[in-house]
């Protein structure tokens, strides 16, 4: 069954498009819910014109998911701005929800089949990881120092202290620790503090930015981070404190605090080991996290003549028409990726087998040579 709710076609058909090659996996049937247009398009991928799906359904596909709530059947999230990405849950020992059990699969999968051929990804991490720096375009440490003293000033902040930067919350989640951060700024002055979402500033070195900074001087002021999810700074040489959810959370590439305590420990230490001169991003969580950034735009986002990139925009319904006249879908690499996930249980869709390390190596681009 697929649930299609958005008014996105894109998001639609990216739902449609998985969830019938979930059927073919599964050899069940296709039933869409959803609204008549949507429903209309459905029946184009293969859909009954009943709405009534098996009882219970072999598999619920779709774009919008709760992640608190436990599922007994197989749920498979379809999300991205790529061409197609998924995450999966399988709850074979009872109900479970992605909230609770998804970043341990996630994990699990990635000290399991990623983290051993390190070396073998990292090339292609590191060309990822160039790319989607494409938004910072500080060139050296010279100009990362000088757009951080400009930040200060324009701020009126002292350039001498570490600045933590707090952004990344939704309204309604994870309160207890925005409200701890906020605190801890509250009373500390030994740094500097910039806060995305409104907060009063109850001293001079705590200001609410909002979206007032470039990418440019954010990330040149930025010391150290406080987010709600996923972020690519630790890449990028960044620490960061993730006191949010993310599917990626526990793959070892940020700090995560289980408690208002664990977070103010947190921040008392990043403070003052920079104070010092000193970081709390370990080598290992560096290359974790450009790993984990290279999972996110290349392990996870599978490639499919069948439908056009995200990027398309305005033009998708019409490359999205060519590509359903014109494209067989026999041996396209979408359908091979979800009868893999389907079949091993696996947490995520991927664009590689990553059980083959050998068939691994011949399809990553060996990294240009710089001689």
């Amino acid at each position: 069954m697929a649930e299609v709710f958005d008014q996105d076609i894109r998001a639609v058909a990216r739902t449609l498009m998985v969830a019938k090659a979930v059927c073919g996996a599964a050899m069940a049937r296709l039933v869409v819910l959803g609204d008549p247009e949507a429903r209309q398009l459905a029946e184009v991928f293969g859909a009954a014109r009943d709405l009534q799906p098996e009882t219970p359904p072999v598999a619920l596909v779709t774009g919008r998911v709760d992640r608190g709530v436990p599922r007994e059947i197989p749920v498979v999230h379809v999300h991205g701005t790529g061409t197609l990405q998924a995450y999966a849950m399988f709850p074979d020992d009872g109900p479970s929800s992605f909230q609770e059990e998804l970043p341990g699969r996630v994990a699990a999968f990635f000290e399991q089949y990623v983290w051993p051929h390190r070396e073998l990804i990292g090339p292609s991490a590191e060309r990822v990881a160039w790319q989607a720096k494409s938004g910072y375009q500080v060139r050296s440490d010279t100009e990362r120092r000088q757009l951080r003293n400009y930040g200060c000033a324009r701020l009126g902040l002292d350039p001498g202290l570490p600045t933590v930067a707090v952004f990344g919350h939704e309204p309604g989640e994870d309160t207890e620790l925005f409200e701890t951060a906020a605190q801890f700024a509250t009373s500390d002055e030994s740094a500097n503090w910039l806060f995305a979402d409104p907060v009063g500033s109850a001293h001079a070195r705590m200001k609410y930015v909002g979206g007032a900074l470039s990418t440019n001087i954010l990330w040149s002021m930025t010391d150290v981070a406080v987010t709600f999810g996923d972020v690519d700074l630790p890449a990028f040489g960044i620490p960061v404190i993730q006191a949010g959810w993310s599917e990626g959370a526990e793959c070892g590439a940020t700090h995560v605090p289980r408690s208002p305590s664990d977070l103010r420990q947190l921040l008392e230490e990043a403070i003052a080991r920079h104070a010092k001169g000193d970081t709390i991003l370990g080598p290992e969580q560096r290359e974790r996290a450009r790993l984990w950034l290279w999972m996110r735009h290349c392990g996870t986002d599978v490639p499919t003549q069948l439908l056009p990139h995200w990027a398309h925009g305005d033009d998708y319904a019409r490359v999205l028409a060519v590509n359903l006249r014109y494209v067989e879908r026999d041996g396209d690499p979408l359908f091979g990726a979800v009868h893999r996930m389907w079949e091993r249980r696996d947490p995520l869709l991927t664009r590689f087998d990553f059980r083959y390390p050998a068939g691994l190596s011949t399809t990553l681009i060996p990294a240009r040579s710089t001689r």
